[in-house]
């Protein structure tokens, strides 16, 4: 492992050393690419600075270069990563022109919507990229990361759809593609728009009945709103005229489908084979993982949820439709912030009724 190399124009900057951002570092620098870490002051920081970045299974601590502000740098960077929480985003891009040329890109690795558009606000548009990070990790103590996915990839593209084959794109292709396949795309809304799905779902829940994901796929009544929830933003998705794409190689308008009682007991049969297929591979990969939200209310930080269930609601209200079940986890998780709610299973009943999931096909105990 080897120092940056002394450039007027750095490679790479990655802000945000946390899980994903770190890891990045960790394996773009190991493999001799010039990139520096930008994090907040505190534990993990002090860590990374004094003893290197611990990633589990790998020998050695990467000893990457970090800085606690953009201010303390001395020149500018060609490729700037955006990882930090999305309420912090703006905060970030106040200093960002300082650390970019004209020629610059700045990605956004987050999750959820609305954080281009602040990007927007300080660097124009065709400098921005938007990113969906296909894998999984955790901090688990400061300066020490675990991979929680063994696949998974990086997608990279212009929200206006252009200049896929962009130079400098390829160029970070080439850079993350040295940890994960990375692919270019000009429907880099779609892929956002199917992680979303995704996400708006196993999120909000996780925290709000305090379970693993695999606990919520394991759990009847759960599942059966999980698939309800996904049904709902992807009705919302397609009159918004967004084009889905496939993540984790699943086609997401599949969950659209839901067998009704005249249909004949093959097509039944099809679907609870397959609903079956797709639960046990999504226990397998992240069945332990408890989610974002989850964390931040037992560490009592505000969520992401206004950049993802949030984001669901308004672009619902935008067309004229309704979406109660985001609607509910917008509401939910902001009581849970601010302590007008318990996390746990006694918010089952409310979303039951929202579902209109027959209560007599409820175990007792299941709501309890």
């Amino acid at each position: 492992m080897t120092e940056s190399k002394d450039r007027k124009t750095g490679e790479v900057l990655i802000i945000g050393a946390g899980s994903i951002g770190g890891t990045i570092g960790a394996i773009l620098h190991d493999a001799d690419i010039d990139v520096c870490l930008i994090n907040r002051k505190g534990d993990h920081y002090n860590t990374i600075k004094k003893n290197g970045l611990i990633i589990e299974g790998y020998e050695k601590p990467f000893k990457i270069p970090i800085k606690n502000n953009i201010k303390d740098l001395d020149r500018k960077y060609k490729h700037v990563l955006i990882v930090v929480k999305n309420l912090d985003t703006e905060k970030v891009m106040k200093d960002i022109k300082s650390i970019m040329t004209p020629n610059s890109l700045v990605y956004s690795l987050q999750n959820g919507f609305g954080n281009t558009d602040l990007m927007a606000k300080y660097v124009p548009k065709e400098q921005i990229v938007a990113g969906v990070v296909g894998w999984g990790a955790t901090k688990f103590e400061p300066g020490k990361i675990k991979i929680t996915s063994k696949t998974g990839d990086f997608i990279l593209g212009f929200e206006n759809g252009k200049n896929s084959n962009d130079h400098r794109l390829i160029e970070m292709k080439n850079f993350l593609e040295l940890w994960r396949p990375t692919i270019l795309t000009s429907n880099i809304v779609g892929f956002r728009w199917s992680k979303l799905i995704v996400n708006s779902v196993i999120t909000p829940l996780s925290a709000i009945f305090n379970l693993t994901i695999g606990e919520l796929l394991r759990h009847k009544t759960i599942s059966q709103i999980m698939g309800d929830m996904k049904r709902e933003t992807i009705h919302i998705a397609e009159a918004n005229k967004i084009t889905l794409e496939k993540v984790d190689n699943i086609n997401v308008r599949s969950f659209l489908f839901k067998p009704k009682p005249k249909d004949s007991f093959f097509t039944k049969i099809k679907f609870g084979l397959l609903s079956k297929i797709v639960k046990q591979v999504s226990i397998k990969r992240h069945g332990e993982i408890k989610s974002s939200f989850l964390w931040d209310l037992k560490s009592e930080r505000k969520t992401e949820v206004d950049f993802i269930n949030g984001y669901i609601v308004n672009k619902a209200k935008e067309i004229g439709l309704e979406a109660p079940l985001n609607s509910f986890c917008v509401k939910a998780i902001k009581e849970m912030e601010n302590k007008k709610r318990d996390l746990g299973m006694q918010n089952l009943q409310e979303l039951v009724d929202i579902s209109g999931i027959s209560r007599e096909k409820v175990k007792e105990q299941e709501l309890k």
